[in-house]
């Protein structure tokens, strides 16, 4: 009987490596390896008025309930004539708010699908995505536009060297200590294909984890560049509570969003596929990782933050104790007083308040963009780590998060 329950236990342990070796095979494709358009692909034209197609590959088996949401929108023609309004050069485009500042009015919680992560999906350059709120998300998106090559691990080792700090870490609240020592385990939990590939092509890593990635543009670089370099000013709550204007002057209009399926042909006489239909133009699809440098070098200086002064240039980011990049080098001693710092897992509170007509107000709409948060600084350069990780108080509780880190 001993036996017959120990060759019962094999079978079984058998049984769940194999089951395992399936899931691999199974494993959903995302933005982690190359992105290449094939047969049972969908993707989403996304439409510009006056600037272009932007043509995105979209995640199904990584983020299903969030392309499922996409395609549903796009299909109703929900995107039709909103606009991008929130624009920061080196950063991200945010686009698909109902009314066209950032808000979408009174939306039931049930009506918020939840944020959905996955280990091959991450914000690198060209990574379509989700704006999140606390109730998850709607219909809001984002593009990340940062190219510039992201040194993940020369983070690590100037944050571990300034929480060793005594002069730094002696005027660090408990909670700033827990707060900084919790991010710099999350930078040293990242893979390493993972942080080979931010230093390769640039993006936005700290919003991993906060936001949904769905989908990666493949093809429409120089529209997303176009859009990118627009002229702005102040007009986004969330960006001029931290002095980063994000509102173009002209409005950038969607003019739709077309969802496409490449189905294979099959002749009449075999079920053999033939060449894949409805690619528009597959042969010129663009992976970001085969950009020409001189198409982005001129324009990927740093990304700019929500809590830096970016009056005069808001291609870097600087933290927000400091004016520049150069400044933050050369800074011995990074915080003088450690700013108010929320917990990267909490999300800020709703705002008060709202329209007459019961709508969100521009204040509400916060709850559907991720931060140009100082702790997105990472470039090649040597970063100013703590201090890039300081965030501003938030007092409104609808405010849309806008980074979103943990």
């Amino acid at each position: 009987m001993k036996l017959m329950k120990r060759a019962a236990g094999l079978l079984a342990g058998v049984m769940l490596l194999i089951s395992a070796a399936g899931c691999g095979e199974d494993k959903p494709v995302g933005n982690l390896g190359d992105v290449k358009l094939e047969e049972n692909d969908v993707y989403a034209e996304i439409n510009i008025m006056d600037y272009g197609t932007i043509t995105a590959k979209l995640f199904e088996g990584a983020a299903p309930e969030s392309v499922k949401r996409f395609i549903e929108f796009a299909d109703m023609g929900y995107y039709n004539g909103t606009t991008i309004h929130r624009v920061i050069d080196n950063y991200m485009i945010q686009g698909g708010s109902l009314n066209g500042d950032g808000s979408d009015g009174e939306i039931p919680p049930n009506q918020y699908i939840p944020i959905e992560v996955s280990d091959v999906a991450y914000n690198f350059y060209g990574a379509l995505c989700f704006a999140a709120s606390k109730n998850g998300s709607y219909g809001q998106f984002y593009i990340v536009d940062n190219h510039t090559p992201q040194d993940i691990d020369a983070v690590i080792d100037k944050l571990t060297e300034q929480l060793a700090d005594e002069n730094i870490s002696a005027r660090l609240l408990e909670k700033d200590k827990k707060y900084y020592q919790e991010y710099l385990d999350k930078l040293k939990a990242i893979p390493p294909e993972v942080k080979e590939k931010y230093a390769r092509i640039g993006g936005l890593y700290e919003l991993d984890g906060t936001s949904t990635v769905f989908g990666q543009v493949i093809d429409g670089f120089d529209v997303l560049k176009a859009v990118s370099a627009v002229e702005v000013v102040s007009g986004n709550m969330i960006d001029d509570n931290v002095g980063t204007p994000s509102k173009p002057i002209d409005p950038i209009t969607i003019e739709s969003i077309n969802i496409i399926r490449i189905e294979p042909e099959v002749t009449e006489e075999t079920t053999t596929t033939k060449k894949p239909k409805n690619t528009k133009g597959t042969k010129d699809v663009v992976n970001a990782e085969t950009l020409p440098e001189s198409d982005t070098a001129s324009d990927t200086a740093s990304e700019p933050s929500a809590d830096t002064d970016t009056s005069s240039d808001t291609t870097s980011e600087p933290s927000a104790d400091t004016d520049t990049a150069a400044q933050a080098e050369n800074d011995d001693v990074i915080i003088t007083e450690p700013a108010e710092t929320p917990a990267a897992a909490e999300e800020p509170e709703p705002a008060e308040g709202g329209d007459p007509a019961g709508n969100e107000t521009a204040e509400a709409s916060a709850d559907h963009q991720p931060s140009a948060d100082a702790g997105d600084t990472v470039t090649v350069s040597e970063p100013n780590a703590v201090e890039a990780l300081q965030e501003p108080e938030t007092a409104l509780d609808e405010e849309i998060i806008e980074v979103i880190e943990d």
